[in-house]
């Protein structure tokens, strides 16, 4: 079988990153394995031409799979304003074509593995990749991302001012299978149309964390380059700073936690235009004096690995993931995991028997603090430029789910946006009585912050053997596979016998997102 993998470009990033998972995977299952057959697999991904911080030897390390990239301008993202891809989805299907024939790639021996084609970011890829499934090519599409969620620029590049263009982002045909990472994008998928026969769940692999260095190194590090002292309890976030990453949250934590503890964030955001919101996030912290350290993954700061080992525990404030990585990676490092759940992302991960305790899906404050009047009138209008965006209407349940919103007084800090969520931290840094409100209404959350590796070596044992019974590169590599073979059994005798249809509920995945119970304004 030969593979062609298609994304974008292969510059350091969650997808890049997945593919360089996928490909250890399957090597591990066909290197010496049952599926081994003594020849490499030809695998080529196919990709617009960057590749800033690929790692080149990712390919020598494979011992069954003879890798080889090849780029396909008509693949780089491209704008309303700029576009630098292909003019639409007939040229970049040849493209694809004629790329896929200089590799000696043909239908009937071939699997096309595609990436996000719907994300937005190429708006001749959902076209092209139903002129592939046509042409008689087998297609595995997955899904990381959706423009529907909370991406209304994306989702307006692909769909313009066409009625039916919606429709065509998701090309179903018998030769066209789809992967979603959990349940919840899985169940969007089915509910807007896509056959179950068709429709499968392809988690990420988890492979081990290496190069882990000697805990008292890694704190002599991080002493030397931020000043947090090797008796202080340190709880590592380690995120890119941008917006659903929900930094204030990670902040608040600093201000509750015990006496002696540091909360550290990894990296600060690329996008120029989350600048100014994290600027604001390390002045906040700077004039409330808050036990925060900033970029230690930055430039001058430690290692991925050596922040890992010098944390005492790992923390998400995140309000909402594609997989969810630090759900799992976090034990591996043999680190607890706490703060915030998100039981759509996590609900497989404990079906699967994770332990998560020291999470919740809220972290409740008084309402009066940001201000009710100030908080809905923040809500409505900031959720009717997004429905106005995609161009929905305002839904017959708003009302009823602001109220939930906001029952009892209180307001999940994850709902407030930053202005708002700095008010709250303000109140909790002016007394001790307002410290203590918090916690009281957050039962779960004072031992969340007092939890450390001792206390909860029994948990971070049996997790890590779940973990790496279920989402090891073995285990994700023998998926993979089985994977493979099922798309390829459903390629045509001929090319011609296919013709692609539109998915007849589609809106429904954009109903789900926008639902106003799921809104927060962060992700505005």
């Amino acid at each position: 079988m030969n593979l062609a993998v298609v994304h974008y470009h292969l510059n350091r990033g969650g997808v890049t990153r997945v593919i360089e998972n996928q490909l250890r995977a399957l090597d591990s299952v066909l290197d010496g394995g049952e599926q081994s057959t003594g020849e490499p697999w030809r695998v080529s991904i196919f990709y617009g031409g960057r590749r800033k911080g690929w790692i080149k030897k990712v390919a020598r390390k494979l011992r069954s799979i003879h890798l080889t990239l090849v780029e396909v301008p008509g693949l780089e993202y491209d704008s309303p304003e700029e576009s630098t891809a292909a003019s639409g989805p007939e040229e970049l299907a040849k493209d694809l074509r004629l790329a896929l024939g200089r590799q000696g790639f043909a239908a009937g021996t071939s699997v096309v593995h595609v990436h996000n084609h719907a994300l937005g970011k190429n708006r001749a890829l959902p076209g092209a990749v139903a002129r592939l499934a046509e042409a008689g090519f087998p297609l595995l599409l997955q899904v990381h991302d959706f423009a529907e969620d909370f991406r209304p620029a994306n989702y307006r590049h692909l769909v313009g001012d066409e009625s039916d263009a919606a429709q065509r982002l998701y090309p179903q045909a018998d030769d066209i299978h789809y992967a979603a990472l959990n349940s919840r994008d899985h169940g969007m998928l089915r509910s807007a149309g896509v056959e179950s026969a068709r429709l499968n769940l392809l988690p990420n692999p988890v492979p081990k964390l290496v190069d882990m260095p000697d805990r008292n190194d890694a704190r002599r590090r991080l002493h030397q380059c931020f000043d947090v002292r090797p008796t202080d309890r340190f709880m590592f976030y380690p995120i890119r700073c941008i917006r659903r990453k929900n930094v204030g949250e990670a902040l608040l934590y600093s201000a509750l936690a015990p006496a002696g503890t540091v909360v550290g964030l990894a990296l600060a955001p690329l996008n120029t235009m989350e600048i100014p919101i994290y600027s604001a996030w390390k002045d906040c912290a700077r004039r409330l004096q808050l036990p925060c350290r900033f970029e230690l993954g930055g430039h001058d700061g430690l290692r991925f690995e050596e922040n890992m080992a010098a944390a005492d525990t790992i923390i998400t404030t995140s309000l909402a993931e594609g997989f969810g990585m630090v759900f799992l990676e976090s034990w591996l490092g043999g680190r607890p995991l706490v703060g915030r759940d998100l039981p759509e992302i996590t609900a497989d991960f404990r079906r699967e028997g994770i332990e998560l305790d020291w999470l919740a899906p809220t972290l409740k404050v008084p309402l009066d603090w940001p201000g009710a009047e100030r908080f809905r009138q923040a809500f409505l209008t900031t959720y009717g430029r997004v429905l106005e965006a995609y161009g929905r209407r305002e839904p017959a349940d708003l009302a009823e789910a602001l109220d939930r919103k906001t029952a009892d007084g209180m307001v999940d800090f994850g709902d407030l946006d930053e202005p708002l969520q700095q008010a709250v931290i303000e109140r909790v840094c002016s007394s001790a009585r307002n410290r203590d409100a918090v916690l009281e209404a957050n039962p779960w959350l004072a031992a969340a912050l007092r939890v450390d590796i001792e206390s909860a070596a029994e948990v971070i044992e049996r997790n890590t053997r779940v973990i790496g019974e279920g989402y090891s590169l073995a285990s994700s590599g023998r998926s993979l596979l089985a994977l493979y073979e099922k798309v390829q059994r459903t390629h045509p005798t001929a090319a011609g016998q296919i013709e692609c249809q539109a998915l007849p509920n589609v809106g429904a995945i954009l109903d789900s997102f926008l639902d106003p119970r799921r809104f927060r304004l962060i992700r505005s």
